[in-house]
């Protein structure tokens, strides 16, 4: 009976059921990378580098030239790369820099929020993998004291994905 009723719930109201799923526990495979132990933008490198189909980063501020250029060379390879930056902070002139880059190598670059700004700090690997973080991919983030965290998770990565398609 229990089983039924869950099912007809499932049927009858599937985006909260999708809603529930989205904020359900996984268990995933997770490690960290923080700035008292060396460069972030060094882990970030080593990670975006194994990349093998897609990236999908939204992010606030972006203004390191290093990592903009694998990206470059990444989607040189035929990887889809997909980009979201805050639209204020993308107008700043060391920002302005490597959107143009970006986009001059055919890179979908979005300038995002409207609203408000878009303060996320993440990247989706494959579909697979999550960086996320207090991490802003700037040049200043190197000398502040910053965290990112790996996860080694396909569901996780499915709703980062998700969340990426509705930031605007």
């Amino acid at each position: 009976m229990r089983k039924t009723v869950g099912l007809l719930i499932l049927l009858l109201c599937p985006s909260g059921a999708m809603a529930a799923r989205l904020n359900a526990p996984v268990n995933c495979k997770v490690w960290s990378s923080f700035s008292s132990r060396g460069s972030i933008g060094e882990t970030i490198l080593k990670e975006i580098r194994k990349t093998r189909s897609k990236l999908s980063l939204a992010l606030y501020g972006f203004n390191n030239q290093v990592i903009a250029e694998e990206l470059v060379k990444l989607a040189g390879q035929g990887i889809m790369v997909r980009v979201k930056v805050d639209k204020d902070k993308s107008l700043k002139k060391r920002h302005r820099r490597v959107v143009r880059l970006l986009r001059e190598a055919g890179i979908s670059v979005e300038a995002v929020g409207r609203n408000g700004k878009n303060h996320n700090k993440f990247v989706v690997i494959d579909e697979a993998r999550v960086l996320t973080g207090s991490y802003n991919w700037t040049l200043m983030a190197e000398q502040n004291w910053e965290n990112l965290l790996v996860l080694d998770c396909p569901e996780l990565a499915r709703r980062y994905e998700i969340e990426w398609e509705k930031i605007r």
